[in-house]
């Protein structure tokens, strides 16, 4: 069950980040639909927070800024009603840290991930490395009550849900949320919630959030994609005391916690988080709306992406510019995501370009 550093796959999308930029440094020029990352400049509030935090650089508490912690258990208990005190939420080197720190103390050698495909490309890798099993749940874009059935084991330990799914932008509603958890609650099993595109939703979509579910619940959230802060690399877990504790010891012997800087930064977020998240929502909104026009196809109600049958990658890349993420890397071959966040104009541009292989 041991996953050796020489067998760890590179994540996906870095892979193709990187390509695309060697290409553009040798002169091509490239539309980066690839990056999962709002191309949007910060909100003023946020870069006056960041000047007013500059020339302070001290180690930040591990677990966090306790004003950090605070405001972001706030933030979710307004939005969610849930419950969640300082105690239970750690600050983290973005989401995916939350996600992978999470899967380190819960899992023991052999456990089982249940995840559905098509699934964010370091879900597996990430199990993988806290010497779990992924099992990889095929599914028409949602995951159903009947596919977990079937999927659990008496080795299953965590079910990885991810709402606003990267990269199909899908949103479970109330009743499919609730279908999934009593099944969930029946195995006895730990949710990891990936909820890190909660204010990025369209046309009135509701959000769906596990946060007032159980005590075998952990919330990952973060301010890359709903502040468009990802260069900043805050995120949040929330959960039972017991396991934040731990992610706390964890991060004690690895990561030492994050920015002192970017904590400062992504309090400003929370504390004006409806400003922020308006902003970043209605420049994206204006881009979504010119992407699928353009295309002539219908938005999914959130995240950042469309998942579209294509064609190779690596060719369309070399032929017309054009950086799409393979589809194989969520565990749906013959399929590519696009990322409609780029500017107004890179959207124009890229998608004419397309059309001379497409």
């Amino acid at each position: 069950m041991q996953n050796t550093w020489g067998a760890m796959k590179p994540s996906a999308t870095g892979a193709i980040n990187a390509k695309a930029e060697e290409l553009r440094r040798k002169g091509r020029r490239i539309y980066n639909f690839a990056k999962g990352d709002p191309v949007l400049p910060n909100h003023p509030l946020l870069i006056d927070a960041a000047k007013k935090a500059l020339g302070e650089s001290p180690y930040a508490p591990i677990a966090g800024l306790t004003e950090l912690r605070k405001a972001a258990a706030d933030w979710m208990n307004k939005r969610y009603g849930s419950t969640f005190k300082e105690a239970q939420t750690v600050v983290t080197n973005g989401g995916k840290f939350g996600i992978y720190a999470a899967l380190q103390v819960l899992l023991e050698p052999g456990d089982e991930v249940i995840i559905q495909a098509p699934y964010w490309v370091s879900y597996p890798e990430m199990v993988l490395l806290a010497k779990g099993k992924p099992v990889i749940v095929q599914t028409r874009w949602k995951l159903t009550p009947e596919l977990l059935k079937q999927a659990i084991t008496s080795k299953t330990k965590v079910l990885i849900l991810n709402n606003g799914c990267n990269p199909t932008g899908i949103l479970y509603s109330q009743s499919e949320m609730d279908a999934l958890l009593r099944v969930a609650d029946e195995a006895k099993i730990w949710i990891i919630s990936d909820e890190v595109y909660s204010e990025i939703v369209f046309d009135g979509a509701k959000y769906i959030s596990c946060a007032t579910h159980s005590d075998r619940t952990i919330i990952i959230e973060s301010c890359s994609k709903n502040f468009a802060m990802a260069g900043w690399r805050v995120g949040f877990a929330f959960g039972p005391k017991e396991i934040i504790d731990k992610i706390i010891a964890l991060q004690s012997q690895s990561t030492t916690g994050t920015s002192y800087i970017s904590q400062k930064v992504a309090i400003a977020a929370l504390e004006n988080s409806k400003i922020v998240a308006d902003y970043v929502r209605e420049a994206l909104a204006k881009r979504r709306k010119l992407f699928f026009d353009l295309l002539g196809k219908e938005a999914p109600p959130a995240g950042i992406y469309y998942f579209a049958k294509m064609g190779n990658c690596e060719e369309i890349l070399e032929k017309t510019g054009v950086a799409l993420v393979p589809g194989e890397a969520f565990g749906a071959p013959g399929y590519a995501r696009f990322s409609f966040a780029e500017t107004e104009e890179e959207i124009k541009k890229g998608l004419h370009a397309l059309e001379k292989i497409v």
